[in-house]
């Protein structure tokens, strides 16, 4: 089988191996579609080692078809199936895991950083996963729409956390591929109306064809237009879904009285630190969340959304480029110039 090998930061090679061999409870799955993350992007360029086990196979959001099993399947689960798969294995006995944040837990393994993820044609999954549930079926929709569950999750923990279920007004500011299913995943999850911002005009396009009731380009008045549209009332949730302080600072004087912020994207290199008025926290009740991939139940909940139907997201996987041309792919999903660039195993 082919399988994309990160020895180091910046040398990856796609290599010809053999297909994992099985230990007792193991499953044997066949990737579908793997994509690429910005994590993904990170540590390729060496900028985040943290966990990551060299050599490593990245791809940590991927669907796939259950091919083979050490014993028997569990319940709900058949050979043949699609599936797509929860990518922490967590310890379940330190501190974050003893109090319900086992996605914060500092002993995890994980699919893509010490696991071997899905740039790659098969991928094994220890019993220890099968057991926990990670290998959830989602047969009768689309590979491409099963790989995204993942990021999907991560979206879907950071509004449960921030409390944006049925908010009265949201900001989601910035609309690539994540901020567009913030605004999908908050119109099903009950927003009542939806304000973005991005200084692309075909992201602002598709943040309106993806629910957003007003698109906006950041910038001197944005935020008074933002005002206006509350008539004055601000915003009861912002979402930052690109990791940059100009996501939010612009933007603070359209919080409304008890607004939650959710912290959502993840920051690399300089100029990370928000500076917030603590007067203006204190005086109007903000809550600042943040918000680190998922819960197994928020990536379990997502599954059955999409698996039924109610969110549609499969128009948000972008370009899909063979495994032979891994690097690309991963260019090209750091320009940010497409949608979630995938990488196609078999293509």
């Amino acid at each position: 089988m082919k399988q994309a090998v990160l020895h180091a930061p910046l040398d990856l090679k796609v290599v010809e191996t053999d297909i994992p061999a099985l230990d007792d409870g193991d499953l044997l799955l066949r990737v579908e579609s793997a994509l690429v993350c910005g994590t993904d992007v990170r540590i390729y360029e060496g900028r985040k080692k943290r966990n990551v086990t060299y050599p490593t196979v990245m791809g940590h959001e991927f669907s796939a078809t259950v091919a083979d099993s050490a014993g028997p399947l569990p319940d709900g689960l058949s050979i043949g199936d699609l599936v797509c798969v929860y990518p922490l294995l967590p310890c379940g006995h330190c501190v974050a895991c003893s109090r319900e944040h086992p996605n914060l837990c500092r002993n995890r393994i994980a699919f893509g950083y010490q696991l071997p993820g899905g740039f790659s044609q098969f991928v094994r999954v220890p019993a220890a996963a099968v057991r926990a549930g990670n290998v959830v079926a989602v047969n009768g929709i689309s590979p491409a729409a099963a790989a995204i569950i993942e990021p999907l999750a991560c979206a879907y923990n950071g509004q449960r956390l921030a409390s944006a279920q049925g908010a009265s007004t949201m900001l989601v500011s910035g609309c690539g591929p994540l901020g567009l299913m913030h605004i999908r995943l908050a119109r099903q999850l009950g927003a009542q109306r939806i304000v973005a911002v991005d200084p692309i005009r075909e992201r602002r396009a598709l943040a309106e064809v993806s629910g957003a009731d007003l698109a906006l380009s950041p910038g001197p008045g944005a935020a008074d237009r933002i005002l206006d549209w509350t008539e004055g009332a601000g915003v009861d949730v912002l979402v930052m879904a690109v990791g940059r302080t100009d996501a939010v600072h612009p933007y603070l004087g359209v919080l409304a009285p008890g607004a939650r912020v959710s912290v959502f994207a993840g920051f690399s290199g300089e100029g990370t630190n928000l500076e917030i008025p603590a007067n203006d926290v204190h005086y109007n009740e903000w809550t600042f969340v943040g918000a680190s991939s998922s819960r197994l139940g928020d990536f379990q909940a997502v599954a059955g959304l999409v698996r039924s139907g109610a969110l549609h997201v499969e128009d948000l996987v972008g370009t899909q480029l063979p495994i032979d041309a891994v690097t690309d792919a991963l260019h090209l999903a750091a320009s940010g110039r497409d949608l979630r660039v995938g990488v196609a195993p078999w293509g």
